[in-house]
């Protein structure tokens, strides 16, 4: 029998079978397992886990893409609650607690890091793979569903049911945004009833905020704007310049940050300045002290296209607060702030670069293709997973610090899915020595006072509900 890194593991089995025969009935029927903390302050929206008061709301694992996303189906990649409390310092996360809150399948998609869930007020967001059929009796393998469960489980809503399963997505308190192509594209429950399940989208209105967008759209969880490359068309379309445009979540205060005379001065003609007329490339965004810093790449075109770097700016004073990280075009980056700079990929290792530095890297932090996953600006400490150690690493990235390396534990990540979730310094994550189950641990403390079958310390906890097909092979 392989061995379990677990807590207490617990099993739903008479109860999904009796909830499958109510489905009939309605199809979105769930006995209430009691509401959750509404008004408590909310840790961690969007990624694997988020916190809301004494609650837990969790993927409960990684199953892939299962065909049957049945109401009441579900367990593992379903979401759960589970009660959190604080001992000597430490989360204990009490598995007798764990139900099953969604018993619906949470989409999975290896080519986006963002989404997951999110929890605003009496109710958690999600997205779910649609298998409705068609006339033919052919089930969809594209359609997905926005879809909303109040905390106790007890009533569910269909939001809105989208043609694509590979978007990026944000929820909002009262929108979901989400991508397509080239269109920026909402959608407002804010008219939505609240007192029943609702299986049709019935009040909630949808549209495109933007439209002609080249590239990432850069937002963050609770920041209200949302930033964009826009395509130049009409007239300009000819010219080789796009522009940097941001955009509130609601719709208002539509700003153009960056366009083709940005960075020419006064009397200078863009076509005698070629060399100051840009195409952008956003990269990445920071939100510190309430001021969006944008990260981006940018070229000109002078006969044939040139690189240009790197760079950082302040979107409200975007000229005057450029600066530039790097000579090379970066897209593989993790801000530190506008002063500090940011963590970068470049040639497989991982730098440091900052607003005074000289050419093109500060300080070697890492080898070996490292990805970050937590940034701790408080000690100078980056968190990481690389090709060359199995689980997670750390080291810090202060300049006078020496050049160091920690394994804080040795359990391989699954890693092609969402970015590594962390609540405080609590790393939530699948084990894939564990069959994809999740576990976390607190990478500033990371030894529990809990032991394996052999008496060996755990570094990590499992938490969550086993498949009832995984407990018949353990009981076997």
């Amino acid at each position: 029998m392989k061995k379990k890194i677990a807590i207490i593991s617990a099993v739903l089995v008479v109860t999904l079978a009796l909830t499958a025969l109510l489905v009939a009935c309605n199809s979105y029927k769930w006995d209430s397992i009691g509401m959750g903390d509404g008004r408590a302050e909310v840790e961690s929206n969007g990624g694997y886990a988020v916190k809301q008061g004494k609650y837990i709301y969790y993927i409960n694992g990684f199953d892939g893409s299962d065909a049957d996303n049945t109401w009441g189906v579900p367990v593992k990649q379903a979401i759960l609650r589970s009660e959190v409390k604080e001992e000597g310092g430490k989360w204990v996360i009490d598995n007798k607690t764990t139900k099953v809150v969604v018993p619906k399948t949470v989409l999975y998609n290896s080519s986006v890091t963002d989404g997951g869930i999110a929890v605003f007020g009496d109710w958690i967001y999600y997205l779910t793979p649609n298998y409705d059929k068609d006339k033919n009796g052919v089930a969809s393998t594209t359609k997905a569903d926005f879809m909303r469960t109040r905390t106790d489980g007890a009533l569910t809503q269909k939001i809105k049911t989208i043609d694509s399963r590979d978007v990026r997505y944000l929820f909002t308190p009262t929108r979901i945004l989400y991508v397509t192509g080239t269109t920026l594209n909402y959608v407002d429950f804010s008219g939505m009833k609240t007192n029943k399940s609702i299986d049709n989208g019935k009040g909630a209105t949808s549209g495109v905020l933007a439209e002609n967008i080249s590239g990432n759209v850069l937002w963050k969880m609770g920041h209200d704007t949302v930033y964009y490359v826009k395509t130049v068309t009409g007239a300009n379309a000819y010219k080789n310049y796009n522009e940097i445009c941001s955009i509130k979540i609601d719709g208002s205060d539509e700003k153009v940050i960056a366009t083709e005379g940005t960075f020419l001065d006064e009397g200078e003609k863009p076509e005698d300045k070629v060399q100051k007329v840009f195409t952008y490339t956003l990269v990445d965004l920071l939100v510190e002290n309430g001021e969006a810093v944008l990260y981006y790449t940018k070229s000109h075109t002078e006969g044939e296209t040139k690189t240009d770097g790197s760079f950082c700016s302040k979107a409200s004073s975007f000229r005057a607060s450029e600066y530039s990280l790097s000579t090379t075009a970066v897209t593989s980056l993790w801000p530190i702030g506008y002063e500090k700079g940011a963590l970068v990929s470049i040639n497989s290792n991982l730098y440091m670069i900052k607003k005074d530095a000289v050419g093109i890297k500060d300080k070697l932090i890492v080898k070996g293709t490292p990805s970050v996953c937590y940034i701790d600006e408080g000690t100078s400490t980056v968190y990481y997973t690389t090709s060359s150690v199995t689980g997670l690493a750390s080291c810090s990235f202060d300049l006078d610090a020496p050049d160091n390396q920690s394994i804080i534990f040795g359990e391989a990540i699954k890693t092609d899915w969402l970015k590594l979730d962390f609540i405080g310094s609590n790393l939530f994550f699948f084990a894939t020595d564990d069959d994809n189950y999740m576990h976390f641990i607190d990478v500033k403390s990371p030894i529990y006072q809990l032991k394996d079958e052999d008496g060996e310390d755990l570094k990590t906890a499992y938490v969550g509900l086993e498949r009832e097909e995984d407990s018949e092979e353990e009981a076997a």
